[in-house]
């Protein structure tokens, strides 16, 4: 495909997406100059759901299209004469939190390339190239698209204006005193608050990202409901005091919750990439909510079979929710 070509269709691309994007939409940059691996990676990701793909086979056109802010993930693998990592220390330093994918061309990645990722500010992976490792790529990227899909939802949720409510309630967050409307969402609640909760489900009572525990005022909030039960024991939290954020309303004043402290891990791959050092702050499952590794302690390789055997559970309990759920 010659320049213009290229040129051309990624315009058609752009002027597509702009009639079509929307919250739930992605945007995904794919970068790579081996046109054989660039049509591979192009045909996986189109295989794994529906994005917006912006191609770019030079680093100019890279610059650009990363400059217009028309980027939620960046898949980066080989650009002109450069490989993955040192186009990515170069793009790092200018958008040092857009979330990327580095695809390596070696069978075996080189550790040093999940260090330099680890150190970053944004979430993401690190994969291999080669058409043996397929499948490790395919799940990487539906994980970190659906770590930034969910992000994504939480930011478009609305929260409801002074003249949409009757009245509003106090209400404390890890002792920081805040308000809620009468018969507000306790997940809009906490994320208008900039508290650190994933929603990874998208707020359906799926998961264990919004949980949290409630201290006092447990009859201010409305009651459980059977998902929220259902979710609660697949995922093994057993204090009677957890709720799901996304599963509860604020009824009345006198609501005093606690929020799970730590770091939602992204992928096995950024853990992986964290064995032998000791954890600045509790690392915990990016679905099930359960803390993986205790703030100070080693990182140790179990830590990451821990996680291998709650992603294999979690998928086959998300099974059970999804074939309950009709029922609910």
């Amino acid at each position: 495909m010659t320049k213009s070509n290229r040129t051309e269709e990624k315009s058609h691309t752009v002027s597509s997406a702009d009639a079509r994007h929307n919250a739930a939409t992605l945007r995904i940059v794919l970068a790579e100059s081996n046109p054989a691996i660039h049509q591979r990676l192009l045909k996986t990701i189109e295989g794994i759901g529906k994005w917006i793909v912006y191609p770019c086979s030079e680093y100019t056109e890279l610059v650009q299209t990363l400059s217009s802010g028309a980027a939620d993930l960046l898949i980066l693998g080989n650009v002109d004469n450069g490989s993955c990592f040192e186009i990515f220390q170069l793009c790092n330093k200018e958008w040092d939190k857009l979330p990327v994918i580095l695809v390596s061309h070696e069978v075996v990645i080189p550790e040093f390339y999940r260090h330099a990722l680890a150190e970053s500010k944004g979430l993401g992976g690190v994969v291999s190239s080669d058409p043996i490792n397929h499948n490790e790529l395919v799940r990487v990227i539906q994980n970190v698209t659906g770590v930034i899909r969910a992000q994504k939802q939480a930011q478009s949720l609305n929260f409801p204006s002074v003249k949409d409510v009757d009245t509003f309630v106090p209400l404390q967050i890890d002792s920081q005193l805040t308000t809620a409307a009468t018969g507000e969402q306790l997940l809009n609640v906490l994320l208008s608050n900039k508290v650190n909760v994933l929603k990874a489900c998208g707020g359906n009572g799926r998961c264990a990202t919004c949980h949290v525990f409630v201290k006092e005022g447990m009859d201010a909030l409305s009651p459980p409901t059977q998902q929220e039960r259902l979710t609660l024991s697949l995922m093994r939290i057993e204090q009677s005091n957890a709720r799901l954020a996304c599963q509860c309303k604020v009824l009345d004043r006198g609501v005093v919750l606690e929020v799970p402290k730590g770091k939602y891990v992204n992928s096995e791959a950024e853990l992986e990439s964290l064995v032998g050092k000791k954890a600045q702050q509790s690392l915990v499952h990016p679905f099930t909510g359960e803390v993986l590794v205790q703030e100070g302690k080693l990182i140790l390789r179990t830590a990451l079979e821990k996680m291998q055997e709650l992603n294999r559970e979690f998928e086959k309990e998300m099974g059970v929710l999804l074939s309950l759920h009709e029922g609910i």
